[in-house]
């Protein structure tokens, strides 16, 4: 659903940041057209942002099933490049030029996602189990007096399940992996709040998390068994203990016995 795109969106972004040559000029979901943001930054930039979703669903269910969501990683040039490293290699701002950087970036994008370099690519991994698809689309243009080379790549990707709302995540879990890094990151932090807020929201009985599973209004749910016995706006409250009065248990291996004749001596 929405909240595994927010955050595959998130990630591929931290992941890409410092991975490629447009270093720490990754922007997540940028407003301004490319055109706009490589006209004012001159170097390598990348923007990320999250496009086509499909959910394929059965019943009523809009939360859960297998999902498609496209991430959209858009790289673009308009200045020569130093490459760094054991050897120095200087760029040239032509069409030759442009489109070998442009092969590097992505190739850096390719592998800063997909291979386990920081915490934050093997976050995205995680919430992202399969890849169908990759498209590479080439573009250039002179905009605002400015001459770059562009290119669009599309990742298609299957996306982990949200968590059903109304209980505590589960330790242990990609979504925990999720909100521990958000808190972890300055920037990120409140989201991650207001993402477990949303996840967790206030607690729900397990019949009422079951429905909502299952995308069912709540008199189904009963209908077939999932609701509790009797009014369905009281919901079943957890057995504090057993009291008996004038009985006396005893306990064989797995089997316990009750007695209503207390032997002597027990209280």
């Amino acid at each position: 659903m929405s909240l595994a795109r927010l955050a595959m969106r998130i990630a591929a972004a931290r992941a890409l940041t410092g991975a490629t040559l447009a270093e720490t000029r990754v922007f997540d979901s940028a407003i301004d057209p490319i055109d706009q943001t490589i006209a004012e930054t001159r170097a390598p930039v990348l923007i990320v942002t999250t496009d086509d979703y499909e959910l394929d669903v059965t019943g009523r269910d809009l939360r859960h099933g297998p999902t498609r969501c496209d991430l959209v990683i858009e790289a673009a040039i308009a200045s020569r490049v130093e490459v760094g490293g054991a050897t120095q290699v200087s760029i040239p701002h032509t069409d030759e030029g442009m489109e070998l950087v442009l092969d590097l970036i992505e190739h850096q994008v390719i592998v800063a996602l997909t291979q386990e370099r920081t915490p934050w690519s093997r976050l995205w991994m995680h919430l992202v189990p399969r890849i169908s698809k990759r498209v590479s689309r080439r573009g250039a243009s002179v905009e605002h007096g400015v001459r770059f080379a562009a290119r669009q790549i599309i990742l298609t990707c299957d996306l982990i399940e949200a968590p059903t709302e109304g209980a505590a995540v589960e330790p242990g879990s990609t979504w925990a992996e999720v909100l521990a890094a958000f808190g972890e990151d300055e920037a990120l932090a409140p989201i991650g709040d207001l993402l477990r807020t949303t996840i967790e929201g206030d607690p729900l009985a397990d019949w009422r998390r079951a429905a909502h599973t299952l995308g069912i209004p709540l008199a189904v749910a009963d209908a077939i068994g999932l609701g509790p016995v009797g009014d369905l706006s009281e919901d079943p409250v957890d057995l504090a203990g057993v009291t008996l009065t004038g009985s006396f248990v005893s306990v064989d291996g797995n089997e316990a016995t009750i007695d209503e004749q207390v032997p002597h001596g027990h209280p």
